[in-house]
């Protein structure tokens, strides 16, 4: 499964936008994810994803790159 584009997905149907406009490097607040819209979000990702994001990354999101790493870190490591 490819991860991240699992996550361009998900914030492309959150914001609106078409997933090629949105880069690793864009700004939440710029995809007009506010704070609910960023925690809807999240929910989908740990769902869809089988992970669960710690609460103290959570206020740490601020770019797509943050949710990308966030959600890698939240990833079983393959054994």
């Amino acid at each position: 499964m490819d991860v991240e584009r699992k996550i361009m997905e998900i914030l492309s149907r959150a914001s609106g936008l078409a997933v090629a406009d949105i880069t690793p490097d864009a700004k939440l607040a710029d995809l007009n994810m506010e704070s609910l819209e960023k925690l809807e979000c999240v929910l989908s990702l740990e769902d869809a994803l089988q992970v669960e994001i710690k609460e103290n990354d959570l206020w740490r999101l601020k770019t797509v790159q943050d949710i990308v790493d966030s959600v890698r870190r939240a990833m079983p490591s393959p054994a």
